[in-house]
């Protein structure tokens, strides 16, 4: 797994993301705003009176809706067209321009004095460059930061993975016997299945056994993948799209139980009803119910009844049993 050196964390375009990246340039600007007020002759920003707060919060409001805009467009485009570092910050520069000239316009027409307007915006330029470049930095470090997390978490499971693939082979009896011992003679006699999953870009970003698979869920433009490791449940997000990843998978225990949600379905314990709406519970606690959805009930069941899985019953007028 690797990641290219221009290309954008996928978590800076999450709506996460850009959601806490709007309401911490609001309070950054906030702060900076009152300290740098008594060192600026062209900050008109006031609550002294009537006039100064209206056009201060008019300010306020049309800057927030400006960002608001421009995320929600680069949300909405990032799904159809790869963003790059490199259009990433050429974005951000593009808001500063946008926000500087508003400014520059309003101070010039009600609050200019004896400054040109090129005197306003290059002061203007100066501090929304601040407000907007240290939120956005701080924001790219940490979306770096839990982007080498991921990879990282990815890398160590893949070691455990190949350190336990090479203990098998060296004792490849006493792991049948223990194998034998603890799940159902016919899962025991099937091969492990490795399953690859490849992003957009068709780089492989992970490859994990399909025995720890749990279910798969669709997030926005992403696919978070849920699986055991160490006895742990994790979760990797990654840029796909869901049917390609069931393409991947067909012929396999993953199956679609609803739009959103392809569950293991040898990892199922009980199939129940509640409020007229069916779910799965799978064989991990931690794990919320899996909604069943009534277009894909149907395919479902034929899918367990096809690798013969006997459900315990949870609900005697709704669970499945052979």
């Amino acid at each position: 797994m690797h990641t290219t050196s221009n290309e954008i964390p996928h978590f800076l375009v999450s709506s996460r993301y850009i959601t806490a990246t709007i309401a911490f340039i609001v309070l950054f600007s906030a702060i900076f705003l009152i300290s740098y007020q008594p060192f600026s002759i062209s900050l008109w920003f006031s609550t002294g009176d009537i006039v100064s707060i209206l056009f201060t919060l008019l300010f306020y409001v049309a800057s927030i809706v400006i960002l608001i805009l421009s995320r929600w467009t680069m949300y909405r485009i990032q799904d159809r067209y790869e963003l790059t570092s490199t259009l990433y910050y050429f974005w951000i520069v593009a808001e500063i321009f946008v926000i500087t000239i508003l400014y520059t316009f309003v101070t010039h027409h009600y609050f200019s004095g004896s400054l040109t307007p090129i005197d306003i915006g290059l002061r203007a330029l100066f501090c929304v460059t601040i407000i907007m470049a240290i939120p956005n930095i701080m924001v790219s470090f940490y979306a770096r930061y839990r982007s080498k997390c991921e990879e990282l978490e990815a890398t160590q499971y893949e070691l455990k993975r190949l350190g336990e693939e090479y203990n098998r082979l060296m004792n490849q009896t006493e792991v049948e016997r223990r194998v034998s011992e603890m799940i159902p003679k016919s899962e025991a006699q099937q091969s492990p299945r490795m399953v690859q999953f490849y992003d957009n870009g068709g780089t492989l970003r992970l490859t994990i056994d399909l025995n720890a698979l749990y279910y798969l869920e669709s997030e926005d433009n992403y696919i978070n993948v849920h699986y055991k490791h160490n006895d742990k449940m994790h979760s990797y997000l990654l840029r796909c799209k869901t049917s390609t990843v069931e393409k991947s998978l067909e012929g396999s225990a993953m199956v679609r139980c609803h739009r959103s949600y392809i569950v293991n379905t040898r990892k199922i314990r009980f199939m129940g009803e509640e409020h007229r709406m069916h779910f799965l519970t799978l064989d991990d606690e931690s794990i919320k119910r899996i909604p069943v959805s009534k277009s894909y009930y149907q395919t479902l069941l034929s899918s367990l009844n096809t690798v013969g899985i006997k459900l315990s019953q949870q609900q005697p007028e709704t669970a499945i049993s052979e």
